[in-house]
């Protein structure tokens, strides 16, 4: 997956070891968007969720040297319209020193790489809308931003009440 000139810069899938610091990017991209008080996560949550029996999502992560500078978490989808799986990108995560190098861009390209090795048939993510630098980035590699789509979602106390569990 090297996708740079410097050597000492790619993007690899994560492992088991890296999920501190996957952690430790996780909350700084809570604080960025203002939602710390969400983040729940441990290293255990993320040890079963990426590298369990049945891994629920995968990671690929941006490294400088022996340092990791970014980090994207993508998992299935499935369109009833297409009739094929797609892939979602949960997260795409650079450290602030690290912006504007090509990473957040390469991590994308990374992972849209596995979209296409797996045909998937649609590759999408959301995008706060007051983060104008992810928008331009999105919208300059061929991102539709759709307008018209509102994400949904219930957190674990809704999905009780929904259920009655």
């Amino acid at each position: 997956m090297r996708d740079f000139s410097d050597s000492s810069r790619f993007i690899r899938p994560a492992v088991p070891e890296d999920i501190p610091v996957i952690l430790e990017m996780i909350h700084e991209l809570a604080e960025f968007e203002k939602l710390t008080h969400q983040v729940v996560a441990t290293a255990a949550d993320y040890q079963e969720s990426l590298f369990g029996e049945k891994p629920a999502a995968g990671a690929l992560v941006a490294q400088e040297g022996d340092q990791l500078v970014g980090y994207a978490i993508y998992f299935s989808t499935f369109s009833t319209f297409i009739g094929r799986a797609g892939l979602w990108l949960e997260d795409l995560y650079v450290r602030p020193a690290w912006r504007g190098q090509g990473l957040g861009k390469g991590l994308l390209k990374a992972v849209g790489e596995i979209a296409a090795e797996r045909n998937a048939g649609r590759f999408e993510w959301s995008v706060l809308d007051w983060n104008r630098h992810a928008i331009d980035l999105y919208e300059r590699v061929g991102g539709e931003i759709l307008h018209e789509w509102r994400i949904v979602r219930l957190d674990r106390q809704g999905i009780g009440e929904l259920s009655g569990k």
